[in-house]
Protein backbone atom coordinates (compact mmCIF):
# COMPACT_ATOMS: atom_id res chain seq x y z
CA UNK A 1 0.00 0.00 0.00
CA UNK A 2 1.47 3.31 -1.00
CA UNK A 3 2.44 5.30 2.24
CA UNK A 4 2.75 8.72 3.43
CA UNK A 5 6.18 9.28 0.91
CA UNK A 6 4.27 7.87 -1.96
CA UNK A 7 1.32 9.38 -1.44
CA UNK A 8 3.42 12.63 -1.00
CA UNK A 9 5.08 12.32 -4.37
CA UNK A 10 1.77 11.61 -6.17
CA UNK A 11 -0.06 14.82 -4.34
CA UNK A 12 3.02 17.03 -5.38
CA UNK A 13 3.01 15.82 -9.19
CA UNK A 14 -0.68 16.53 -9.06
CA UNK A 15 -0.41 20.24 -7.72
CA UNK A 16 2.56 20.42 -10.28
CA UNK A 17 0.34 19.26 -13.43
CA UNK A 18 -3.62 20.46 -12.55
CA UNK A 19 -3.33 23.12 -10.63
CA UNK A 20 -5.39 25.81 -12.52
CA UNK A 21 -7.04 23.29 -14.87
CA UNK A 22 -10.71 22.43 -15.27
CA UNK A 23 -12.41 19.09 -14.81
CA UNK A 24 -14.55 19.09 -18.27
CA UNK A 25 -16.19 15.17 -17.49
CA UNK A 26 -15.33 12.12 -15.44
CA UNK A 27 -15.68 8.33 -15.78
CA UNK A 28 -15.37 5.22 -13.68
CA UNK A 29 -16.18 1.75 -14.18
CA UNK A 30 -16.38 1.06 -10.52
CA UNK A 31 -19.27 -0.50 -9.63
CA UNK A 32 -20.99 -3.18 -7.99
CA UNK A 33 -24.35 -3.70 -5.80
CA UNK A 34 -22.02 -4.78 -3.15
CA UNK A 35 -20.92 -1.23 -2.63
CA UNK A 36 -24.55 0.32 -2.54
CA UNK A 37 -25.25 2.54 0.26
CA UNK A 38 -21.56 3.39 0.55
CA UNK A 39 -20.27 7.05 0.25
CA UNK A 40 -17.63 6.41 -2.31
CA UNK A 41 -18.00 6.54 -6.22
CA UNK A 42 -18.30 2.37 -6.18
CA UNK A 43 -22.00 3.30 -5.14
CA UNK A 44 -23.53 4.63 -8.59
CA UNK A 45 -26.35 6.70 -7.05
CA UNK A 46 -23.15 8.18 -4.83
CA UNK A 47 -20.60 8.51 -8.11
CA UNK A 48 -23.85 10.86 -10.14
CA UNK A 49 -23.19 13.41 -6.93
CA UNK A 50 -19.83 12.89 -7.49
CA UNK A 51 -20.18 13.64 -10.94
CA UNK A 52 -22.41 16.84 -10.49
CA UNK A 53 -19.79 18.26 -7.24
CA UNK A 54 -17.07 17.98 -9.70
CA UNK A 55 -17.61 18.49 -13.26
CA UNK A 56 -16.95 22.38 -14.76
CA UNK A 57 -14.75 22.81 -11.61
CA UNK A 58 -11.13 24.10 -11.11
CA UNK A 59 -8.30 22.38 -9.50
CA UNK A 60 -7.08 25.24 -7.04
CA UNK A 61 -4.78 22.72 -5.10
CA UNK A 62 -3.76 19.35 -4.09
CA UNK A 63 -2.50 18.73 -0.57
CA UNK A 64 -2.40 15.45 1.65
CA UNK A 65 -3.30 14.27 5.32
CA UNK A 66 -2.15 10.60 5.97
CA UNK A 67 -2.08 8.27 3.26
CA UNK A 68 -5.32 10.74 1.60
CA UNK A 69 -4.65 12.59 -1.89
CA UNK A 70 -6.80 15.65 -1.13
CA UNK A 71 -7.85 17.49 -4.25
CA UNK A 72 -9.31 20.93 -3.88
CA UNK A 73 -11.84 22.60 -6.37
CA UNK A 74 -13.22 25.49 -6.47
CA UNK A 75 -16.66 26.02 -4.37
CA UNK A 76 -15.10 24.07 -1.43
CA UNK A 77 -15.63 20.63 -2.60
CA UNK A 78 -12.11 18.40 -1.77
CA UNK A 79 -12.13 15.39 -3.69
CA UNK A 80 -10.27 12.68 -1.74
CA UNK A 81 -8.44 10.09 -2.84
CA UNK A 82 -7.18 6.83 -1.01
CA UNK A 83 -5.00 4.35 -2.85
CA UNK A 84 -5.57 1.88 -0.98
CA UNK A 85 -2.96 -1.45 -1.62
CA UNK A 86 -2.50 -1.04 -5.12
CA UNK A 87 -3.97 1.95 -6.55
CA UNK A 88 -1.67 4.78 -8.06
CA UNK A 89 -2.59 7.85 -9.62
CA UNK A 90 -1.39 8.93 -13.57
CA UNK A 91 -1.61 11.95 -15.68
CA UNK A 92 -0.88 12.04 -19.35
CA UNK A 93 -2.99 11.52 -22.50
CA UNK A 94 -5.39 9.06 -22.09
CA UNK A 95 -8.14 7.70 -24.95
CA UNK A 96 -10.97 5.58 -25.03
CA UNK A 97 -11.11 2.25 -26.64
CA UNK A 98 -14.02 0.26 -25.82
CA UNK A 99 -14.69 0.35 -22.61
CA UNK A 100 -11.52 1.22 -21.32
CA UNK A 101 -8.88 3.83 -21.49
CA UNK A 102 -5.14 3.46 -22.38
CA UNK A 103 -2.40 5.53 -22.78
CA UNK A 104 -2.01 7.59 -25.66
CA UNK A 105 1.18 8.90 -25.70
CA UNK A 106 5.04 7.00 -25.52
CA UNK A 107 6.73 6.21 -22.28
CA UNK A 108 6.44 5.30 -18.77
CA UNK A 109 2.54 5.36 -18.91
CA UNK A 110 2.89 2.10 -21.16
CA UNK A 111 4.62 0.10 -18.01
CA UNK A 112 1.67 -2.73 -17.43
CA UNK A 113 1.68 -2.27 -13.74
CA UNK A 114 -0.17 1.45 -15.01
CA UNK A 115 -2.34 -0.04 -17.44
CA UNK A 116 -5.56 -0.59 -14.64
CA UNK A 117 -7.84 2.58 -15.30
CA UNK A 118 -10.81 2.15 -13.68
CA UNK A 119 -11.38 6.32 -12.54
CA UNK A 120 -10.75 9.53 -15.60
CA UNK A 121 -10.81 13.00 -15.07
CA UNK A 122 -10.64 14.51 -18.47
CA UNK A 123 -9.04 17.99 -17.75
CA UNK A 124 -9.43 21.15 -20.13
CA UNK A 125 -5.73 20.98 -21.37
CA UNK A 126 -7.45 17.63 -23.03
CA UNK A 127 -5.42 15.26 -20.70
CA UNK A 128 -6.34 13.14 -18.30
CA UNK A 129 -6.03 12.49 -14.45
CA UNK A 130 -6.15 8.88 -14.11
CA UNK A 131 -6.24 5.89 -11.33
CA UNK A 132 -4.69 2.85 -12.18
CA UNK A 133 -5.83 -0.20 -9.58
CA UNK A 134 -5.58 -3.85 -10.09
CA UNK A 135 -7.34 -4.73 -7.25
CA UNK A 136 -10.17 -2.07 -7.44
CA UNK A 137 -9.59 -1.53 -3.55
CA UNK A 138 -8.71 2.06 -3.84
CA UNK A 139 -11.69 4.76 -2.14
CA UNK A 140 -12.03 7.96 -4.17
CA UNK A 141 -15.03 10.16 -2.34
CA UNK A 142 -15.73 14.19 -1.65
CA UNK A 143 -16.83 17.04 0.72
CA UNK A 144 -17.74 20.25 1.01
CA UNK A 145 -19.47 22.42 4.16
CA UNK A 146 -22.87 20.40 3.30
CA UNK A 147 -21.38 16.55 2.88
CA UNK A 148 -18.75 15.59 5.67
CA UNK A 149 -18.15 12.19 4.15
CA UNK A 150 -14.27 13.29 5.56
CA UNK A 151 -15.12 12.31 9.34
CA UNK A 152 -12.33 9.79 9.03
CA UNK A 153 -9.28 12.29 8.44
CA UNK A 154 -10.43 13.77 11.76
CA UNK A 155 -9.59 10.56 13.78
CA UNK A 156 -6.48 10.39 11.99
CA UNK A 157 -2.60 11.12 14.06
CA UNK A 158 -0.19 14.29 13.69
CA UNK A 159 1.67 14.18 10.96
CA UNK A 160 5.45 12.67 11.64
CA UNK A 161 7.19 15.25 9.36
CA UNK A 162 5.63 18.14 10.68
CA UNK A 163 8.43 20.83 12.53
CA UNK A 164 6.21 20.12 15.94
CA UNK A 165 6.65 16.37 16.09
CA UNK A 166 8.94 15.85 18.40
CA UNK A 167 9.79 12.55 20.33
CA UNK A 168 7.56 13.58 23.24
CA UNK A 169 5.06 14.00 20.71
CA UNK A 170 5.81 10.51 19.71
CA UNK A 171 5.95 9.46 23.03
CA UNK A 172 2.59 10.73 23.88
CA UNK A 173 0.75 8.84 21.03
CA UNK A 174 2.78 5.93 21.28
CA UNK A 175 1.14 6.14 25.09
CA UNK A 176 -2.52 6.10 23.95
CA UNK A 177 -1.56 2.17 23.33
CA UNK A 178 0.82 1.05 26.03
CA UNK A 179 -0.29 -2.43 25.44
CA UNK A 180 0.51 -2.48 22.02
CA UNK A 181 3.76 -3.82 20.20
CA UNK A 182 4.99 -1.32 18.67
CA UNK A 183 5.08 -2.27 14.80
CA UNK A 184 1.50 -2.55 14.98
CA UNK A 185 1.19 0.88 16.80
CA UNK A 186 3.37 2.30 14.36
CA UNK A 187 1.08 1.23 11.75
CA UNK A 188 -2.05 2.54 13.44
CA UNK A 189 -3.76 5.39 11.28
CA UNK A 190 -4.86 6.81 14.82
CA UNK A 191 -2.33 7.24 16.25
CA UNK A 192 0.65 8.44 14.03
CA UNK A 193 -0.62 9.15 10.38
CA UNK A 194 0.95 8.11 7.38
CA UNK A 195 3.41 4.97 7.92
CA UNK A 196 3.02 0.97 7.16
CA UNK A 197 4.38 -1.98 6.48
CA UNK A 198 7.53 -0.74 4.43
CA UNK A 199 8.51 2.34 7.28
CA UNK A 200 7.77 0.96 10.56
CA UNK A 201 9.73 -2.24 9.37
CA UNK A 202 12.53 -0.03 8.20
CA UNK A 203 11.97 2.62 11.10
CA UNK A 204 12.41 -0.10 13.77
CA UNK A 205 15.40 -1.46 12.15
CA UNK A 206 16.81 1.92 12.59
CA UNK A 207 15.88 2.84 15.94
CA UNK A 208 17.18 -1.21 16.86
CA UNK A 209 13.92 -2.19 18.46
CA UNK A 210 11.94 -5.61 18.06
CA UNK A 211 8.73 -4.94 16.27
CA UNK A 212 7.16 -7.08 19.34
CA UNK A 213 8.50 -5.00 21.78
CA UNK A 214 5.58 -3.34 24.16
CA UNK A 215 5.16 0.20 23.93
CA UNK A 216 5.00 0.90 27.55
CA UNK A 217 8.27 -0.86 28.08
CA UNK A 218 9.92 1.68 25.63
CA UNK A 219 11.90 4.37 27.33
CA UNK A 220 12.73 8.44 25.93
CA UNK A 221 16.28 6.97 24.62
CA UNK A 222 14.00 4.70 22.41
CA UNK A 223 11.43 7.64 21.37
CA UNK A 224 14.09 9.90 20.50
CA UNK A 225 15.91 7.34 18.21
CA UNK A 226 12.23 6.33 16.66
CA UNK A 227 11.79 9.64 15.65
CA UNK A 228 14.68 10.62 14.54
CA UNK A 229 14.77 7.69 12.15
CA UNK A 230 11.35 8.56 10.98
CA UNK A 231 12.01 11.88 10.07
CA UNK A 232 15.13 10.31 8.13
CA UNK A 233 13.97 7.48 6.70
CA UNK A 234 10.62 9.21 5.22
CA UNK A 235 12.70 12.37 3.98
CA UNK A 236 15.04 10.12 2.21
CA UNK A 237 12.18 8.24 0.91
CA UNK A 238 10.56 11.07 -0.86
CA UNK A 239 13.54 12.03 -2.31
CA UNK A 240 13.99 9.03 -3.98
CA UNK A 241 10.14 9.14 -5.39
CA UNK A 242 8.76 6.54 -3.25
CA UNK A 243 8.94 3.09 -2.70
CA UNK A 244 8.11 1.08 -5.70
CA UNK A 245 8.43 -1.88 -4.86
CA UNK A 246 5.30 -3.71 -5.61
CA UNK A 247 2.69 -1.45 -7.60
CA UNK A 248 3.33 2.48 -6.92
CA UNK A 249 4.43 4.47 -9.72
CA UNK A 250 4.47 8.55 -9.41
CA UNK A 251 1.89 10.68 -11.86
CA UNK A 252 3.90 9.87 -14.88
CA UNK A 253 3.99 6.19 -14.50
CA UNK A 254 7.65 5.89 -13.35
CA UNK A 255 9.02 3.85 -10.24
CA UNK A 256 10.69 5.31 -7.06
CA UNK A 257 13.73 4.44 -5.51
CA UNK A 258 13.55 3.65 -2.40
CA UNK A 259 13.09 -0.18 -2.74
CA UNK A 260 16.80 -0.12 -3.64
CA UNK A 261 17.43 1.26 -0.28
CA UNK A 262 15.86 -1.47 2.15
CA UNK A 263 17.79 -3.13 5.11
CA UNK A 264 14.57 -4.72 6.81
CA UNK A 265 11.73 -5.02 4.44
CA UNK A 266 11.75 -8.32 2.15
CA UNK A 267 15.40 -8.90 3.23
CA UNK A 268 14.52 -12.41 4.41
CA UNK A 269 17.29 -14.64 5.00
CA UNK A 270 20.06 -12.19 4.07
CA UNK A 271 22.89 -10.81 6.63
CA UNK A 272 22.08 -7.73 8.34
CA UNK A 273 23.77 -4.80 6.58
CA UNK A 274 24.19 -2.92 10.36
CA UNK A 275 27.91 -2.79 10.34
CA UNK A 276 29.62 -5.10 13.02
CA UNK A 277 26.26 -7.33 13.38
CA UNK A 278 26.19 -10.76 13.03
CA UNK A 279 22.55 -11.21 12.76
CA UNK A 280 19.91 -12.05 10.06
CA UNK A 281 17.08 -10.79 8.62
CA UNK A 282 13.60 -12.49 10.13
CA UNK A 283 10.19 -12.26 9.08
CA UNK A 284 7.72 -13.05 11.05
CA UNK A 285 3.88 -12.40 11.11
CA UNK A 286 2.78 -9.51 14.03
CA UNK A 287 -0.79 -8.25 14.03
CA UNK A 288 -1.70 -9.78 10.56
CA UNK A 289 1.36 -7.90 8.81
CA UNK A 290 4.39 -9.37 7.76
CA UNK A 291 7.30 -7.95 9.57
CA UNK A 292 11.01 -8.01 8.94
CA UNK A 293 13.83 -7.44 11.68
CA UNK A 294 17.22 -8.39 12.44
CA UNK A 295 17.69 -11.19 14.65
CA UNK A 296 20.31 -9.49 17.10
CA UNK A 297 20.65 -5.88 17.11
CA UNK A 298 16.49 -4.98 17.15
CA UNK A 299 16.20 -5.84 20.97
CA UNK A 300 12.80 -6.98 22.75
CA UNK A 301 11.23 -5.64 25.38
CA UNK A 302 8.86 -6.90 27.00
Amino acid sequence: MPELPEVHTTTVGIKLMTKGLTVTDVWTDYGGAIHNGKLNIKDKNFFTKFKQATVGKKIINTGRRGKNILINLDGGVTILIHMKMTGHVLYGKYKKVGNSWVANQPGALQDPFNGFIHLVFNLSNQKQLVLSDVRKFAKVTFFDEHNKNAIELELLGPEPLEKDFTWQTLGDRLETKPRGKIKTVLMDQSVIAGIGNIYSDEILFESEIHPESVVKKLDIKDYKNITKAMKTILTKSIKLGGDSLSDYRNIAGERGGFQNHHKAYRQTNLPCPKKNCSGIILRKIIGGRSSHYCSVHQKLKV
